[in-house]
């Protein structure tokens, strides 16, 4: 491959230094004035990526033949420029044949080159055809080597170096791949540009990635023979107009399109071999178009190329959207640790046991006759207004002592495990404080249950006249209470106040 490089970068340099200067000339015939690009092409700038940058890299893998296929792959976007020299090549024929062969015969007489400029110009076409073929052997010769090496355990294919090797072929399978499209590529450009009646920009559909011929059907309705073009962004079908006396010089006229986003596709048919299904994603019968080509050669390139589009597609769909979350604040952050709080309510639910046990839930306010006759009174689970008691009890019965459900007597403060967070302030109700004795036997529940039914009205003291304000008795009340009953904490107080 080296040596063979180094004669094709003389080859080129050949034509430039010789033919080239040729079009200058004063005696040069009308039709060919001004039209240098079209019979040599891009050759100048081939034979510069050559002689600069290919033939160095790859004298420099002469001893790691392995190593070519990165020299290929680094160039990737160099090598179109292949691609483009062939879509110029039948342009360049026609002209020759028409005039350049005459003109230039002097100088290659002059020369005395047995070839002729033609034989020259077909070389940047051959060249590809050989570096296909080359990278072959290599990829050959790859296998053959891997296979020697598989069976030796993980410490010898260290030593061996079995990794470059698997590594080296890959890549040479790519190069390889690279260099076909390239090759094809340059008669898939020439029959875009032989595209009419057009109506989308072919050119903004992304790369043409293939194009052939075949048998299509719509739906259920009869086959026809149409060119198809597949683009990264689109499918084109197109009717060829053939012209026998002109030779790849065919136009075709555009049919219709689809945006391969919109397309699914259906890759075995079980009739045939070398068909295969491109439909709408709306799946209506009419948007079905069945595909029969030339071979099953043809049809597995077809339906891989398909299918690679269709996998970047739902790639490229995907970071779309996580980068509209991301702008609109989602999902670009990470979770929050949400840690539990001192007053977080873990349970709501009060079992049976806990009515009988400590501790007690009291919502009311007991009323007794003094600190010595007794347990006080209490209504559980209700809501009393004191104020509007007091208001309502008249200014008849002794004097008694307001006792806000609390004893006199020392005993220990019982909270319940519900959290200050169950409290609410506006419906009054306050549930998570109870004051029981140490015994806390079932008869002074039932002695507090027994005053409870009682007549309140005969117990509650005159604090407040119906000329008196709620507001005033509340706070007569309040300043009863605290004084009668020492054991009353700050935090009671203001539950009382609530209530």
């Amino acid at each position: 491959m080296i040596q063979t490089e180094r004669d094709y970068v003389k080859s080129l340099e050949y034509i430039i230094e010789n033919y080239i200067p040729e079009l200058v000339r004063e005696d040069i015939p009308q039709a060919l004035r001004g039209q240098r690009n079209v019979i040599f092409g891009n050759v100048e700038k081939i034979y510069e990526f050559h002689s600069q940058h290919f033939l160095r890299e790859l004298e420099q893998c002469e001893q790691s033949p392995m190593l070519v296929g990165q020299c290929f792959l680094r160039h990737e976007k160099k090598f179109y420029l292949y691609a483009l020299y062939n879509k110029n090549k039948p342009n360049s024929d026609s002209l020759m044949a028409e005039y350049g062969t005459t003109f230039f015969k002097q100088k290659q007489m002059e020369l005395g080159d047995k070839m002729d400029l033609a034989s020259y110009l077909l070389k940047p076409v051959q060249r590809m055809g050989k570096y296909a073929l080359l990278l072959q052997q290599l990829v050959k010769a790859g296998t053959d080597l891997s296979e020697q090496m598989s069976g030796k355990d993980e410490k010898e294919e260290k030593e061996d170096g079995v990794k470059p090797v698997v590594e080296g072929e890959a890549d040479l399978r790519a190069a390889e791949q690279m260099v076909r499209f390239q090759l094809r590529h340059g008669n898939d450009l020439l029959a875009m540009d032989s595209l009419r009646d057009c109506d989308v920009n072919v050119k903004e559909q992304g790369r043409l990635l293939r194009q052939n011929e075949f048998l299509v059907w719509q739906g259920k309705g009869k086959k026809c023979l149409r060119q198809v073009f597949l683009f990264e962004d689109l499918i084109l079908f197109s009717k060829a107009r053939r012209f026998p006396d002109r030779k790849n010089l065919d136009i075709y006229i555009y049919k219709h399109s689809i945006k391969t986003t919109d397309i699914g596709l259906t890759a075995v048919i079980a009739d045939s071999p070398t068909k295969f299904e491109i439909w709408f994603r709306k799946r209506k019968p009419g948007d079905t178009y069945t595909l029969q080509c030339a071979s099953e050669e043809i049809k597995k390139a077809w339906t891989e190329e398909l299918s690679n589009l269709l996998w970047k597609q739902a790639l490229r769909n995907r970071e779309v959207r996580l980068a509209e979350m991301s702008s609109m604040g989602i999902g670009n952050k990470p979770c929050l640790d949400i840690r539990p709080s001192a007053n977080q309510i873990n349970d709501r639910s009060i079992s049976v046991a806990q009515l009988s046990k400590t501790p007690r839930f009291r919502n009311s306010i007991a009323v007794s006759m003094s600190e010595d006759s007794g347990r006080c009174s209490r209504r559980p689970h209700s809501v009393i207004s004191v104020s509007s008691s007091s208001s309502s009890g008249g200014s008849s019965g002794p004097p008694t002592t307001h006792n806000l459900g609390l004893d006199t007597s020392p005993r220990p403060h019982h909270r319940s495990t519900t959290l200050n967070s169950q409290c609410s302030v506006e419906s009054g109700i306050i549930a998570d404080i109870s004051i029981v004795s140490d015994d806390g036997g079932d008869g002074t529940e039932r002695s507090h249950w027994n005053s409870t039914l009682e007549s309140p009205m005969s117990h509650l003291p005159t604090t407040s006249t119906p000329l008196q304000s709620p507001s005033s008795a509340t706070m007569a009340t309040v300043t009863t209470a605290s004084s009668s009953d020492t054991n009353l904490t700050p935090y009671d107080q203001d539950m009382s106040i609530n209530l």
